[in-house]
């Protein structure tokens, strides 16, 4: 069975974005498949009204997010990351796609945050069936294991700190591996967009979102971020016109309670416990979409006064909701970018 590590969050209104799809002249070519265990939805506004040569290009964007699927999928047994998954010991060579995710967690200064090494983390917890809690012992073991995930130079990879730790290394509960599920979705938009060309489109995969261009009735892109305690209740809402990004973590869709307590798939890697401080966390502004999903996970795990911080550092634009449902905001100025609230509709 199907056990993501970074389970989609349904956090965004992407209707509110499209309502210009049914009263412009221009009507948008609209397109869902499954992909990345998720529905994605591409909807772009043709030029000069070249409906048939708009469908091509958004035929071409999914070719370019099966791309990504194929080489990061830890469920596809033909991916390099599967391959890498089931000799996780042995050195192998990253695929592309995989490097540039983790060089990117890397230029985002978010390694302590973001690992693509908790698969087995992840698995210890069955997310996806009765919802165990692992023992201390072996969630020790497997938390060390995963920070003895090392890339070299020439994009080689494995587990163990040495060639011959694997023959020596304790028995464990789940095999260790890699999931870039926190970063594929944001990758795989990129990949799409770069394929369009600039037409103005709205891609929306799971919890990211990311607008390209202008509408043609000259609104801005609006896109909803939902109350993570009330399924389709809007707290508030990013608007820009031209390149937009959304992308939005929490602890609402995927986790189970025990014992009065909630277990969430969005684990500290330091910890390989679940997040705690927030029930939702959304980054937007105009940033690759690759960004925005990485820090999305990045700044949910460091809580609300650091990601607050670490937002205000970057120039990057957050709205979170706190443990005690209390939201919290930064806003990059000078960008073109707001943020309606709720709470304060004129901001």
């Amino acid at each position: 069975m199907r056990k993501p590590i970074r389970v989609l969050i349904v956090a965004l209104l992407a209707t509110v974005a499209l309502l210009a799809a049914g009263c412009s002249r221009t009507r948008a070519v609209s397109e869902s498949r499954q992909a990345l265990g998720t529905a994605i939805q591409i909807d772009v506004y043709p030029k000069d009204a070249d409906t048939e040569g708009t469908k091509i290009a958004v035929d071409r964007a999914f070719s370019a997010i099966s791309g990504v699927e194929h080489a990061l999928s830890p469920y596809d047994e033909s991916s390099a990351i599967a391959k890498l998954n089931s000799d996780p010991y042995s050195p192998r060579k990253l695929p592309a796609d995989a490097l540039e995710v983790i060089d990117r967690v890397q230029a985002l200064a978010v390694r302590q945050q973001f690992s693509p090494a908790l698969f087995g983390v992840t698995n210890l917890y069955d997310f996806g069936g009765k919802g165990s809690v692992p023992a201390t012992g072996a969630l020790g073991v497997e938390v060390d294991t995963a920070a003895s995930f090392h890339v070299q130079d020439d994009g080689t990879a494995a587990f163990g700190w040495t060639g011959t730790w694997a023959a020596s290394r304790p028995a464990i509960e789940a095999i260790p591996g890699l999931d870039f599920g926190g970063a594929s979705k944001g990758l795989a938009i990129d990949r799409a967009a770069a394929v369009l060309q600039g037409l103005p489109a709205l891609i929306t995969a799971g919890s990211s979102t990311y607008a390209i261009g202008s509408k043609p009735d000259g609104e801005p892109w609006r896109i909803g971020i939902e109350d993570p305690r009330a399924a389709g209740q809007v707290l508030a809402v990013v608007s820009a016109e031209g390149t937009l990004s959304v992308s939005t973590s929490g602890d609402y869709q995927t986790y189970f309670e025990r014992d009065g307590v909630r277990y969430h798939h969005i684990l500290d890697p330091a910890t390989g416990m679940p997040a705690r401080g927030l029930r939702s966390l959304a980054v937007f502004g105009r940033l690759p979409a690759l960004d925005a999903d990485i820090l999305s996970t990045a700044l949910f795990v460091m809580g609300r006064e650091d990601a607050l911080a670490y937002a205000r550092a970057h120039g990057v634009g957050v709205y979170l909701v706190d443990d005690a449902g209390t939201p919290a905001s930064f806003i990059p100025k000078d960008t073109g970018v707001t943020l309606k609230t709720e709470a304060d509709p004129t901001r």
